[in-house]
């Protein structure tokens, strides 16, 4: 019994961690812009520093959304391994009832964030 709410534990975070991942690429774009308007009034970046920031933030972002896709595909990876774990050891009525308490809950969560 503990091993199986283990097992849910583990693929509803995994489900946690996927839909952060995409709220932080939606605010990305704007966050950079504040980044440089800050950083140009606390620094007092010219143009050509204002420029330059932003390639290196740009570069940044394209290096940090690498990492976030190959975690995401490991963690896509433990999600597909806990469930075929989980089929091994759930009738093929709790793994329904198993789904449909996942998708209840992502739905919460989705409710949660609006």
């Amino acid at each position: 019994m503990q091993r199986k709410t283990t097992s849910i534990v583990l693929a509803l975070v995994v489900l946690f961690a996927a839909s952060v991942v995409q709220a932080q690429k939606s605010n990305q774009a704007a966050d950079s812009r504040a980044v440089i308007n800050r950083m140009t009034k606390e620094l007092g970046l010219n143009e050509t520093q204002q420029s330059k920031v932003e390639a290196i933030l740009n570069n940044e972002k394209k290096k940090v959304e690498a990492v976030f896709n190959e975690e995401k595909k490991q963690l896509q990876s433990i999600q597909e391994e806990t469930r075929a774990s989980l089929q091994a050891v759930l009738t093929p009525e709790q793994m329904d009832k198993l789904d449909k308490k996942m998708r209840q809950g992502n739905s919460e969560k989705n409710t949660q964030k609006k």
